[in-house]
């Protein structure tokens, strides 16, 4: 895993974002700050995404304070950051844009 910040990019409902994240080790799991913008300034995410305890869902993600993510976020867009993670995580030498 690593302990460096790292840069994801992705395209979603044909908008561009990229992003920071930064991993945040917590006990045995580790965490993932994201700090993400579109490409036209639009839209700006700051969120952190974790590993789900669910077996219905790949990531979990909380905003700072106790408010819902899904109350600020697109469920999808949410998804695709932990997608984004994802590759990375598989292969760091990867940066192609995908679009979905």
């Amino acid at each position: 895993m690593p302990a460096e910040p790292f840069q994801i990019e992705f395209n979603y409902q044909e908008t561009p974002y990229i992003g920071i994240v930064t991993p945040i080790e917590k006990g045995k799991q580790t965490w993932y700050s994201v700090q993400l913008e579109s490409e036209n300034q639009e839209s700006n995410v700051a969120i952190v995404a974790r590993p789900s305890q669910s077996a219905l869902e790949d990531w979990d993600f909380s905003c700072e304070g106790e408010d819902d993510p899904l109350d600020y976020y697109d469920k999808d867009l949410l998804q695709e950051i932990g997608e984004a993670i994802e590759r990375y995580l598989v292969d760091p030498n990867k940066t192609e844009k995908i679009d979905i």
